[in-house]
């Protein structure tokens, strides 16, 4: 009867101090796995304020681009030039489309 009691308290204790070791092992768990969490967030952080860094300076960059085009534009003798180059480019493709046509014509009278 004392070798039971003596082996049943051995055994609450052993039992006890594993839970611990347990408890303590699954709250260092939690700690690194908060660690990993909040370290992914600030690089996720700053990942993201570079790419917005970026997209902004691109706008800013394209709108600059876009302001300056159109007051080259805004001068009557470049505008027609530019005219010109837009209605030549029209006509040539104009004309390949006639050239092509032409062709199909002519391989469907010859069968």
């Amino acid at each position: 009867m004392k070798n039971i009691g003596k082996t049943l308290c051995a055994a609450l204790l052993l039992g006890s101090s594993v839970a611990l070791n347990a408890q303590s092992v699954d709250e260092g768990k939690k700690d690194n796995f908060l660690k990993r969490a909040f370290r992914d967030m600030k690089e996720s952080a700053k990942l993201q304020r570079q790419i917005d860094k970026a997209n902004y300076q691109a706008t800013k960059l394209e709108s600059k681009a876009f302001f300056e085009e159109q007051k080259r534009l805004s001068r009557p003798s470049v505008r027609t030039a530019e005219m010109r180059k837009e209605q030549q480019k029209e006509l040539e493709a104009a004309n390949k489309r006639v050239e092509e046509a032409k062709a199909k014509l002519e391989s469907v009278k010859e069968k």
